[in-house]
C-alpha cells in the first residue's frame, strides 16, 4: 500500500506495518515517529494501516471460537490418523524388508542342489516311464517315481543350513537378521522348488498311465513335507549326509512291501505309515519348530 506515496524524498512506509503492530524496536520506533512529523503522505499511510488493523481486530472478536469438545475431536482425529498412517508404513516396510532378505536367500543356496534334484527326479520318471511296457512292473511304477520325489525332496532340506553346506554360513551369523528367518527362507524355497519338480513329475506320470494329478500327488505330498522337516532337524542335530541316509532307508522300508526286501537279503520289514494321515503334517510341523528353537545354540559371530 505504498502506491500512494511520492518518491521526491526518503519515507518510512517500509517500516509502518510494524510500527502499528508494535514490533519494532525503540531506535527505528522513534525514527518513525519522528518522521511522521513532517511527512504527510506516511501520516495517510499509518492512518491506513491503523484501520486496517482495528477491522481486523473487530472481525477476530466478533468471530466466536471453537468449543474446546470440538478441538480435542479435531486433535483426536488428527492423532488416529497419523498413527495409521506410522502403522501401515510400518507394515509395507516390514512386508518389503522380508521379502527382500527371502529373495536374497536363493543365490545362497548351493547351485549343486538345485541340478542334482531335477536330474535325480528326472531319473526317476524316465525309469518309471520305462516300466510302461512291462505288466508286471507297472504295479510298482507309481511306488517308485513316489521313491525319487520323496527323498529327493527331503534330501533338499538337508543341504540348506550349515558350515559344511552353507558357502555363506559365516555371513548367516554375522547378519543382524534372526538366523531362524533364514534358516525358513531357504526352506521355504527349497521345499517350493522340490513340489515343483514333484507336481511336474507327476503330471507325465498320470498322462501315460491314466489317472488324476491330485491322486498321485497325495502319495507323495505328506511324506514329503514330513522327510523334509525330519532331514532338516537331523541335519542340525547330527549332519546332512546323515540326514539323507536316513530319508532314504525311511521312505525305502515305506515304499516296498517286506516280501522285496527279503529277496534283497534285508531282514527288515516295511513301514506301515498313511500317506494321507494328518498325523505326519503334525509331526513335519513338530520337526520345523524344534528345528527353529535348535538354530540359536549354533555358534554366533560377535558383530
Amino acid at each position: 500500500m505504498t502506491a500512494q506515496i511520492p518518491q521526491d524524498r526518503e519515507h518510512r512506509a517500509d517500516l509502518l506495518p510494524a510500527y502499528v503492530n508494535g514490533q519494532l524496536d525503540a531506535g527505528n520506533a522513534r525514527l518513525v515517529r519522528e518522521h511522521l512529523l513532517s511527512c504527510a503522505p506516511c501520516r495517510a499511510e499509518l492512518a491506513t494501516w491503523e484501520a486496517l488493523k482495528d477491522t481486523a481486530t473487530q472481525i477476530y472478536a466478533s468471530t466466536p471460537l471453537p468449543s474446546p469438545v470440538l478441538m480435542d475431536q479435531v486433535w483426536a482425529k488428527i492423532a488416529n490418523g497419523e498413527r495409521q498412517v506410522t502403522r501401515r508404513w510400518s507394515l509395507a516396510r516390514l512386508l518389503g524388508r522380508g521379502w527382500l532378505i527371502f529373495r536374497a536367500q536363493i543365490p545362497l543356496i548351493h547351485k549343486s542342489l538345485w541340478i542334482a534334484s531335477a536330474l535325480v527326479c528326472l531319473f526317476g520318471l524316465a525309469l518309471t516311464l520305462l516300466m510302461a511296457s512291462h505288466e508286471i512292473a507297472q504295479k510298482r511304477a507309481g511306488d517308485l517315481l513316489v521313491l525319487f520325489i520323496v527323498v529327493v525332496g527331503a534330501s533338499g532340506s538337508a543341504f540348506i543350513y550349515g558350515s559344511a553346506v552353507d558357502p555363506g554360513f559365516e555371513l548367516s551369523l554375522a547378519t543382524p537378521t534372526s538366523v531362524r528367518f533364514l534358516m525358513l527362507c531357504r526352506m521355504v524355497i527349497v521345499l517350493g522348488y522340490n513340489l515343483l519338480l514333484g507336481m511336474l513329475a507327476s503330471a507325465a506320470f498320470a498322462t501315460v498311465y491314466g489317472g488324476g494329478l491330485w491322486g498321485m500327488m497325495q502319495l507323495w505330498l505328506e511324506p514329503l513335507l514330513f522327510l523334509s522337516s525330519l532331514c532338516l532337524a537331523i541335519s542340525l542335530l547330527i549332519g546332512s549326509t546323515f540326514a539323507l541316509i536316513c530319508a532314504a532307508v525311511i521312505e525305502v522300508l515305506q515304499t516296498f512291501p517286506s516280501t522285496f526286501l527279503s529277496h534283497l537279503g534285508l531282514p527288515l520289514s516295511a513301514l506301515d505309515l498313511d500317506p494321507t494321515s494328518p498325523a505326519l503334517l503334525i509331526a513335519a510341523l513338530l520337526l520345523i519348530v524344534g528345528a527353529v528353537f535348535f538354530i540359536p545354540k549354533q555358534p554366533r559371530l560377535a558383530s
